[in-house]
């Protein structure tokens, strides 16, 4: 496997150079009227890298990388955690005087994104070589300069480039040596050319739209009352990740919030040419959970319009659920007890209320070897006192349905506590229900738990292959609930330091599936694969992957 960064050609060639004169020479293209700065639209985020406002900031997206002979891992740096520091380049004749040789960082946007615009702040000179800042001309070669120096700029220039134009994937700094007319090599001098890198904003581009599934919870009843709950998944598989979802009831905003906080790195800092600006290039979650209560006590008896919007953090917005629902907060009406059929407990209570026990989550994630779940609690009257010899349910509703479904009951004691056990699956709604007469169909109190399980898929595979000659990786989808149509399954290798997607493949109704892999370059290295499932609203699991496997090519 070769870097694509190292096909890159030198930007100033031999007419070039002849045509400057080979005079001290900075441009700076986009200053000149070259690269338009155009505000933030719906689509865009911003990402700070090495330093925010002085503040040192992390450099995710920043690979260290060479061009021409230049010694891999040499000439470059990454101080950018300290105070002050920066992503360094060195090219030193000492190492090599090969023309068009140098070190490089080459920065790449995350996958199914695009560069938009931004600024780089940078030192850099070049006494005995060139310096230069570039955007590609396409996916692999440098070909728009943002900023150069050319050699003879024997001392260091500060300077800010906005990058432009938009709609490449990386951006190139490069430091190499060329000679002058005439000569094979460059000149002897300790430094031919450097670069520091103090701080670059990104603006960065998505149209991926947030989806969600696996829709449930009290607020979608028929009718709902008291406070509501809602539960779903959300999704930004191609996006910078989940940033906000919001429940509107008749167009008025009643919940919005950040789902997940991403340990601090969906939170922005700011605001760069309208778009959030944040410390890392994916910043927010691809997939989350999200619970919320709505109290409807305060809304009007009768129907209204429920609708859920899933913003990204790029700023693209979906609405994910529209639907009607129905608020009934009156008492009951009378019923005769023939039609209800005989009271459940002692006392039974139209009023009573049903809670969990001590340290027991109303929403968790398991895996699901561990996902079988005992709940307990106690069943009481509206005044505190327990309600004995009652029946209780326990409902399950799989993640993606619309069914209810009883998998256990228990009778209360005589303090009213219950014990229910719920047997391992996949992401659901668990209800524990208490109806207060035997032919009631709904119930006068309850409790819901939301269980999240991550899928569970296996890979395996030869730990050894030879060039020319295909290897086959086997797997498994564990736990049931698959499609008819079977599930899909993306096979990811890890390179460059991230797992990136080389084929999606369907699964048998089963869950088996198999991949053929065939090597054509990389003899003498080793690579790792791993298996992953692809969030879908029909596969009632969060997503995962498989434990890696490590390959090791020979001839």
């Amino acid at each position: 496997m070769t870097s694509t960064a190292a096909a890159i050609p030198s930007l100033c060639d031999s007419r070039l150079r002849t045509m400057l004169g080979l005079v001290c020479l900075m441009l700076t293209l986009a200053a000149a009227g070259l690269g338009p700065i155009t505000p933030a639209r719906a689509g865009e985020w911003a990402q700070a890298t090495c330093s925010d406002a002085g503040e040192p900031v992390p450099t995710e997206g920043w690979v260290p990388s060479t061009i021409g002979g230049y010694p891999a891992n040499t000439g470059d740096a990454n101080t950018c955690a300290q105070s002050g520091g920066s992503l360094s380049l060195r090219d030193e004749a000492t190492v090599d005087q090969l023309p068009e040789s140098g070190p490089m960082w080459v920065y790449s946007a995350p996958a199914f994104s695009t560069i938009a615009g931004g600024f780089v702040t940078l030192t850099l000179a070049s006494p005995g070589g060139q310096a230069y800042l570039a955007t590609p001309a396409n996916e692999t070669t440098a070909g728009n300069l943002l900023l150069m120096c050319i050699e003879l700029c024997t001392s260091v220039r500060e300077s800010t480039a906005s990058i432009w134009p938009r709609g490449g994937s990386k951006l190139f700094a490069v430091t190499e040596c060329n000679p002058l007319s005439g000569k094979s090599v460059c000149p002897s001098s300790e430094v031919d050319a450097q670069m520091n890198i103090k701080a670059a904003t990104i603006l960065l581009s998505s149209e991926a739209k947030p989806t969600a599934g696996g829709f449930a919870g009290t607020l979608l009843d028929v009718p709902t009352s008291g406070t509501a709950s809602l539960a779903f998944t959300a999704h930004d598989e191609h996006g910078p990740g989940v940033y906000r979802a919001t429940v509107q009831i008749d167009g008025h905003t009643v919940w919005s919030a950040t789902p997940d906080l991403n340990e601090g790195e969906c939170v922005a800092h700011g605001t760069y040419e309208g778009a959030l600006k944040f410390h890392d290039s994916q910043p927010c979650p691809q997939e989350t959970a999200v619970h919320t209560e709505i109290p409807t006590s305060e809304l009007a008896e009768g129907q209204h319009t429920v609708k859920v919007e899933v913003e990204d953090a790029a700023g693209n917005k979906a609405t994910v659920y529209s639907s009607t629902i129905m608020i009934d907060n009156q008492p009951p009406a009378p019923v005769t007890a023939p039609s209800r059929g005989v009271p459940n407990g002692n006392p039974a209570s139209d009023q009573a209320t049903v809670t969990l026990g001590p340290r027991q989550p109303r929403t968790f994630t398991r895996p699901l070897t561990h996902s079988a779940i005992t709940l307990t609690g106690r069943l009481t009257s509206p005044s505190g006192a327990p309600i004995q010899d009652a029946l209780v349910q326990l409902l399950q509703q799989v993640a993606g349905t619309a069914t209810m479904t009883p998998i256990a009951t228990a009778t209360t004691g005589s303090n009213g506590a219950w014990t229910l056990r719920a047997p391992k699956g996949p992401s659901r709604l668990l209800r524990v229900a208490y109806y207060s007469h035997t032919l009631d169909t709904t119930p006068a109190a309850s409790v819901d738990i939301h269980e999240s399980v991550p899928a569970v898929i296996s890979m395996h595979a030869p730990h050894r292959a030879r060039l020319g000659h295909p290897v086959v990786f086997r797997g498994q989808l564990t736990g049931g609930y698959v499609p008819r149509d079977g599930e899909s399954v993306q096979m990811e290798i890890l390179y460059a330091g991230r797992w990136r997607t080389i084929e999606v493949l369907p699964t048998s109704r089963r869950g088996q599936w198999a991949y053929t892999y065939v090597f054509s370059l990389g003899s003498g290295s080793s690579f790792l694969f791993r298996a992953a499932t692809i969030p879908n609203a029909g596969y009632p699991f969060l997503s995962s992957h498989s434990s890696p496997v490590r390959i090791t090519v020979t001839r």
